[in-house]
């Protein structure tokens, strides 16, 4: 586990507290901005984790926001052995209340979970919004169990392809509320802190889903990405 800064704590929290007062219009926002551009990016790591999940999971969504993801889960009658959801902002952890699942307040840089907890880890429009995005993900890799499946999401630098990528740019610039990412930094960061298969999955719009494999270890074999 990484320590805290002093520079990246202070950055971050100005971050928490901008998405503590968005709490209770934050679902509004979000489905806006997945009408315009997004929407094919997070519906492809949707799809990615039910083809992934199973009865003995135990799936980390890391930056849950309000708990949308978890919560349709649910509602489709997915039911792993265990959810975790996590985010270091209270307000919207506080709208996942009505959830039956374990709830986590925390830093996505530092997570507060032992090595090897998870069989999924899902991260989406959460990673842009940190000073240290890679360092998000070192921690993200760590908490992944051997064989496990990694979702990451998030706004990248891709070149704009249309009015919707430019308002949007425009937008998340004005608000202070992330930065588009490089992939292939992303990926790279990816297999250098564990080793995996990585995949890009298709999606248009200024996002990007990508998952990564975790190899199992030599006694266990190594399992491809899906």
């Amino acid at each position: 586990m990484r320590p805290v800064t002093n520079a990246m704590a202070y950055h971050d929290d100005r971050a928490i507290r901008l998405y503590d007062r968005l709490a209770p219009v934050y679902d509004r926002l979000h489905r806006r901005r997945l009408r315009i551009s997004g929407g094919e990016a997070q519906a492809a790591l949707e799809a990615a984790v039910r083809v992934e999940i199973g009865p003995d999971s135990q799936l980390l969504d890391a930056g849950c926001g309000t708990g949308r993801f978890a919560r349709r889960l649910l509602s489709e009658g997915v039911m792993p052995k265990q959810i975790t959801l996590l985010d270091p902002s209270r307000p919207m952890l506080a709208r996942c209340a009505d959830l039956p699942v374990q709830k986590t307040h925390g830093r996505l840089e530092v997570l507060p979970f032992s090595n090897a907890s998870f069989d999924i880890v899902t991260c989406a429009w959460a990673i842009e919004t940190l000073p240290e995005p890679y360092d998000a993900v070192d921690e993200l890799a760590r908490v992944l169990r051997p064989g496990g499946l990694l979702c990451l999401t998030f706004c990248a630098d891709k070149p704009p392809q249309g009015c919707a990528d430019w308002i949007m740019r425009k937008r998340l610039s004005c608000r202070n509320t992330g930065r588009f990412l490089d992939i292939d930094f992303i990926r790279t960061r990816m297999t250098q802190t564990m080793p995996c298969a990585v995949r890009l999955l298709p999606s248009a719009g200024d996002a990007a889903t990508m998952i990564a494999r975790r190899h199992r270890d030599k006694h266990s074999g190594d399992c491809r990405a899906s």
